[in-house]
């Protein structure tokens, strides 16, 4: 293809399909990220499952050739390198590593590559903690008793940050290695989960320059704010745009599944600012459906088609050039278990990848003056947001400073507050941080709370239910908003339902005047 200047770009590589040891121990003998793929149902009409590659080519990322025929179709179409997903866990134990490791024996294969380390614990699909769960319509054998613990995630201490930097050290120093100014670029996919991340990265900083380089370049995924540690953050999608338009009421419900529409994903991208005070890179979307994985529980988008997905890339691409960023990333390659893949498909056939291959011939060269001229809608778009997170955290801070005080002063009492009030049975509307304390203190008090309503809704815990703000829920005497926007949302329950709303501000405010 022609030369084209601008931002490479990096496609986010899944190196699940390969058998494993443990994930023949855990799922079944043979078990790959194709098992889940091939057995995929359809939901709903116009639910495009089960996906089948094309040719019905399940590939081994075990054998040399699939990786020669991958390197091959990326240089072909515009993909300019493979961002790997890099496990590693507690004590150095090592999961899916085997096609990185092979690739770093096979030279001669043109696959420029990065790491990203998915540095969650993998747990089982009933666990409540939280982690990376591979397929929850299947079940392991052998997790970690009741916790559910498949590989457990631990960020160590020095020893085993030197560790594990040794382990990169050989795929640092591979000439096909993504670098910045000489700088080997490395994504920590959860940086706010590591408490010691400051320590880690300035030892990994130490260490890479002691090996000859000029440093590291480190990028860090879901921040919100900017991080002294990281050189540059990554707005991680679909998850982040489906989470916004999920909280502005724009998902539906078709057959148990949640859809979102394509167009309304990527509007959102395309919208999204960088994070306040850093570098910021952006991502694209081919699509998504976890169906395979998660059966009903599962999250889709809709009306994607490989004719949108080269618009919006395009305008990516230009958005990328209005920030000087040296890459975009696809989220993904081969996500074919969470229908996120460019790879050729019986459906699109080599839609998607002809799809990158034009968008990168027809990007825009923007000039420094479009720049200048968008500036300072850009910066009034960061401030605004950053207004209202102040807002609100002050506010958060205020009511949780009163809720302290009740407490200590033994004067927290919801029970006298309802009762007062002849309320008997309460919903909390908003199950975040405030609404699951909540939920734990009216228990505490003996008091009857039916159900929660949140954006996110599902079931929390075994015996309680949330509800989707725009289902239907059951009767009750009284709900309680725990969420910001408690004004707005209260002028919508009221316009379709009788029963009371309180916020949780007013009643700790009449606890705090003794009013209950």
């Amino acid at each position: 293809m022609n030369e084209v200047t601008g931002p490479k770009v990096l496609a986010i590589y899944l190196p699940q399909f390969h058998e494993t040891p443990d994930n023949n121990r855990w799922w079944g003998k043979g078990f790959t990220d194709w098992q889940p793929v091939r057995t995929a149902e359809s939901y709903f009409p116009q639910h495009q499952e089960p996906r089948v590659p094309l040719d019905h080519h399940y590939y081994d990322l075990s054998q040399k050739e699939t990786m020669v025929r991958q390197a091959q179709l990326a240089q072909q179409y515009g993909i300019d390198g493979f961002c790997f997903y890099h496990y590693y866990f507690k004590n150095g134990k090592l999961e899916l590593e085997l096609p990185a490791e092979n690739l770093l024996k096979w030279k001669d294969i043109h696959m420029p590559f990065c790491f990203n380390w998915a540095s969650e614990s993998w747990i089982r699909s009933w666990s409540r903690i939280s982690g990376n769960v591979w397929a929850e319509k299947y079940e392991s054998s052998e997790a970690d008793g009741d916790r559910g613990v498949l590989v457990e995630q631990s960020y160590g201490i020095y020893d085993d940050w030197v560790k594990h930097f040794e382990y990169l050290l050989p795929f640092f120093e591979d000439d096909r290695y993504i670098k910045i100014d000489g700088k080997p670029i490395f994504i920590f996919y959860s940086p706010e989960d590591m408490k010691y991340l400051w320590e880690m990265t300035e030892c990994w900083r130490r260490l890479a320059k002691n090996a000859g380089f000029p440093d590291l370049y480190l990028i860090g995924a879901h921040l919100n704010t900017a991080n002294d540690c990281l050189d540059a953050a990554i707005i991680y999608e679909p998850r982040n745009s489906m989470n916004k338009v999920n909280e502005d009421g724009g998902s539906t419900i078709n057959h148990g599944v949640r859809c979102y529409e394509y167009g309304d994903i990527w509007e959102n991208i395309l919208n999204t600012p960088p994070v306040f005070g850093c570098k910021t890179y952006f991502c694209a979307v081919s699509g998504y459906d976890d169906t395979p994985r998660r059966g009903r529980m599962g999250e889709c988008l809709i009306h994607d088609s490989p004719c949108l997905f080269q618009q919006f890339l395009s305008d990516l691409l230009n958005k990328s050039i209005q920030y000087n960023n040296e890459f975009v990333f696809i989220n993904a390659w081969n996500e074919w278990g969470e229908g996120m893949y460019l790879e050729p498909d019986e459906t699109c056939g080599y839609g998607y990848l002809e799809a990158v291959k034009n968008a990168k011939m027809n990007m825009e060269k923007v000039h420094q003056h479009f720049v200048e001229r968008n500036d300072n809608g850009i910066i009034k778009k960061e401030l605004d947001q950053l207004n209202y997170n102040v807002k609100k955290f002050k506010q958060l801070f205020n009511l949780l400073d009163k809720w302290l005080f009740l407490e200590q002063e033994e004067r927290c009492d919801f029970s006298a507050f309802f009762k007062e009030k002849g309320i008997e049975n309460i919903a909390i509307y908003g199950m975040a941080a405030l609404g699951k304390h909540l939920l734990i203190q009216l228990r505490k008090e003996d008091l009857n709370v039916l159900f929660g309503i949140d954006r996110y809704a599902g079931q929390f815990g075994s015996d309680f239910k949330v509800y989707h703000p725009e289902e239907a829920f059951p009767e009750t005497d009284a709900v309680v908003i725990t969420a910001y926007d408690n004004v707005s949302i209260s002028e919508e329950l009221q316009s379709r339902h009788a029963f009371r709303i309180f916020s949780l501000e007013e009643i700790i405010d009449a606890m705090m005047r003794n009013e209950s």
